[in-house]
């Protein structure tokens, strides 16, 4: 009965708050170009996201709805099988206690249900998808290895490195042992280590993508330079380690809020607890060390959507808080009912809960992104070029060109990206009647001069767009 209400409670609550279309809302930014990127047999920005973009694609297929409604439900379907694999975690963990459906029941839920775990779920990005591979490396370390073998554990671990290379991240919890052990011999380090380089190996399609010269091309990484520049994240290397003392400091303090915003106060402190608490040792390293090191990357990393690093960090404590609530209810005895007492009301609490969170993760409200389009169509020129900064905006009009398939005729330039050359390389593919000069950091002064028949368009972020008509 527990997993049929976990399924419906959670697809409901997301079905209702879905993002129609294509959406900025929840720091889905980059949706417009992972959608498009997948659509196109692309490859979108570093690091690529192999495993994403095949999973995309698959949902693409589906025959209802807008392209980027399709791409937004894979985030959902990723979410409910994420609280799914949690709840028979949790059961697998707590077997042996008397309250463990409760515990692992409410726990799934307030999981699926924290409002940053809801607003992932409503929109096209890599998180969800996350989510649910990094759930699933902590499960496959909890079976023994006639359950499943060493060889797929390190499987597992690998896929999740192609998602999202944060993964690498929990890629020293392979070499925890079984069986009581706390360090696995070599011959099992030796069997994960293969599965892990067969799971990595979906990064091999980025090349095999790029070479068909698709409009989306970050990289070239068709090229063994372009592959590195993709996969090794370089473009945002300014990022790691640059928070300032007072910023660090700041984002500590917002955690503590964060923590609340997702779990309240009843559930921090039970989290807590259940962090001091754990059925065994064994079955709190995995989950503290993920905790700790996504902590740490979100802090100091510093982009300013790096809250979205903490996904990991919200799967642990809610690991932690059937942990809590498995022993607040174990207090109670089970044969006088007040167990099933308190979990009723701490589910009605939770359902009670959702019309607040509803309100402020509603994705199918936000219009901006489609506005935008609708916009930009109908206001720039036939036949334009089209400077772009920010990346809402680009990605935006990139999903309308590359994804629907609208105003072929304009020539959607991201401005940053210009004095790349495999960037040139991609213009030159994709708009075979532009002209090109020849340049090492090519500016938008000299494809302008280059192009003398065509309008010139300006869209610098939020601002309105200003075009001026050609020469």
């Amino acid at each position: 009965m527990f997993p049929f209400l976990i399924i419906l409670i959670l697809g409901a609550s997301y079905s209702l708050t879905i993002a129609p279309a294509l959406t900025w809302v929840h720091f889905s930014a980059d949706g417009g170009d992972l959608i498009s990127a997948a659509a196109t047999g692309g490859v979108p920005h570093p690091s690529g996201y192999p495993l994403y973009l095949i999973l995309a694609r698959a949902f693409q297929w589906l025959p209802f709805g807008e392209l980027a409604f399709r791409t937004n439900l894979l985030s959902t379907v990723c979410t409910i099988l994420t609280a799914l694999i949690l709840y028979v975690y949790l059961m697998h963990q707590l077997r042996d206690r008397p309250s463990a459906r409760f515990a692992s029941f409410l726990a799934t839920l307030a999981y699926g249900l924290a409002p940053f775990i809801w607003g992932q779920a409503l929109v096209t990005e890599v998180y969800a998808l996350h989510g649910l591979l990094m759930m699933l490396c902590i499960y496959v370390l909890s079976l023994a290895p006639p359950k499943f073998s060493d060889w797929m554990r390190g499987f597992v671990f690998g896929i999740a490195a192609a998602n999202h290379l944060t993964a690498i991240l929990i890629f020293p919890l392979l070499a925890l042992g079984s069986e009581g052990k706390l360090f696995a011999p070599i011959s099992v380090l030796l069997k994960r280590g293969l599965g892990l380089a067969i799971g990595l190996s979906l990064y091999l399609s980025l090349p095999i993508r790029a070479y068909f010269d698709p409009p989306i091309n970050w990289g070239d990484a068709s090229t063994l330079q372009g592959f590195f520049w993709l996969v090794s994240g370089q473009i945002y290397q300014q990022y790691p380690f640059s928070p300032s003392l007072a910023d660090i400091v700041q984002r500590l303090r917002a955690f503590a809020g964060l923590v609340l915003q997702q779990y309240t106060w009843l559930g921090a402190l039970l989290g807590l607890y259940g962090l001091i608490s754990p059925p065994s040792r064994r079955t709190l390293i995995p989950t503290l060390w993920m905790g700790i090191v996504f902590l740490l990357f979100a802090i100091f990393y510093g982009s300013y959507d790096s809250q979205v690093n903490l996904l990991p960090v919200w799967l642990a404590f809610a690991i932690w808080l059937a942990y809590g609530l498995q022993d607040l209810l174990g207090l109670l005895p089970e044969a006088s009912g007040r167990q099933t007492a308190i979990a009723g009301l701490l589910f009605l609490a939770i359902l009670l809960r959702i019309p607040f969170v509803f309100s402020s993760v509603d994705a199918s409200q936000d219009l901006r992104a489609q506005d935008f389009i609708k916009r930009a169509m109908q206001e720039i020129p036939r036949n334009s070029l089209v400077f772009v900064e920010g990346d809402e905006q680009i990605f935006s009009l990139w999903y309308a060109q590359f994804g629907l398939n609208q105003r072929l005729d304009m020539v959607v330039v991201a401005q940053g990206l210009l004095p790349y050359p495999w960037y040139q390389d991609t213009l030159r593919d994709t708009y075979a009647d532009i002209n090109m000069p020849q340049a090492n950091a090519l500016q938008p002064a000299e494809l302008v001069v280059a192009n003398p028949g065509r309008a010139v368009c300006h869209i610098l972020h939020a601002e309105p767009i200003i075009c001026a008509a050609a020469r």
